[in-house]
């Protein structure tokens, strides 16, 4: 994601339309996977405190939803629309419009995570300064956890790749390929099929790009920007994604 970040219309101009894409409550594994991760990683068992965790590009809130009864949150996301979302499902976190390239919040977090947003990042110097972010928000011992959709090497990235989903007055298609296999981006091309209040129905199309890197890169630029790096794995076939966590303690 350079400096000229495209403006995703699924998270701006389609983001009322989110909950019909991706409800909460298809979450819930997934966010049972992220908390005991956390607390795995977490100096302190759950039991003992509640830690305060940063979420950046937290979206519609999703996983967010299933853990604000175990820990204090913040959350950021680029999208001001997507964080209107969130605050329905997730009253009692504090949101903020940040981008996590350049984020500075001032706060000490005992964890902060990032999910499938970290797929955006395009560049190495994206995932450089993300890290960089994190790093700034923990003190030494803090836990970082990051969930890529995609790395190079390991996740496949079929060149036709498509997935339906409909849901009330929403349908859509999602076809994912990879243009140039020797860069570091893919593609994601949405189709959205909105029924409107007179029964036509409108057609538009959203293009969005992800990163994709080898798991080296991940782990060298975390240890860069000071972290002792390592991996975690979850069930992709459960709860989607690479099925790797990259993790990182603060040193």
């Amino acid at each position: 994601m350079s400096d000229d970040s495209p403006s995703y219309r699924m998270y701006n101009e389609f983001a009322h339309l989110w909950q019909q894409i991706s409800a909460p409550e298809d979450y819930a594994e997934e966010a049972a996977e992220l908390r005991e991760a956390l607390f795995d990683m977490l100096p302190d068992g759950p039991d003992a405190y509640r830690p305060k965790v940063l979420e950046m590009g937290v979206g519609g809130g999703n996983s967010l939803s299933h853990l604000t009864d175990f820990m204090d949150a913040v959350a950021t996301d680029l999208s001001a629309e997507m964080l209107e979302i969130s605050r329905a499902v997730n009253p009692s976190v504090q949101h903020i419009v940040g981008d996590m390239r350049d984020l500075r919040l001032e706060q000490e977090f005992d964890a902060v995570v990032i999910l499938d947003a970290i797929s955006y990042m395009l560049t190495q110097d994206d995932l450089r300064r993300t890290f960089e972010t994190a790093r700034a928000h923990l003190s030494p011992g803090g836990v970082f956890i990051a969930g890529p959709d995609w790395l190079q090497g390991i996740t496949p990235v079929p060149n036709l790749s498509c997935k339906l989903g409909k849901a009330s007055d929403l349908s859509y298609a999602e076809y994912v390929h990879d243009p140039d296999p020797s860069d570091t981006e893919i593609e994601l091309i949405f189709n959205f099929f909105i029924t409107q209040p007179d029964g036509s129905v409108r057609v538009e199309e959203d293009r969005h790009r992800h990163g994709i890197f080898p798991l080296e890169t991940w782990l060298l630029t975390m240890r860069e920007a000071g972290f002792e790096s390592g991996t975690r794995r979850y069930p992709s076939d459960v709860i989607g994604g690479s099925g790797y966590y990259i993790t990182g303690i603060a040193i």
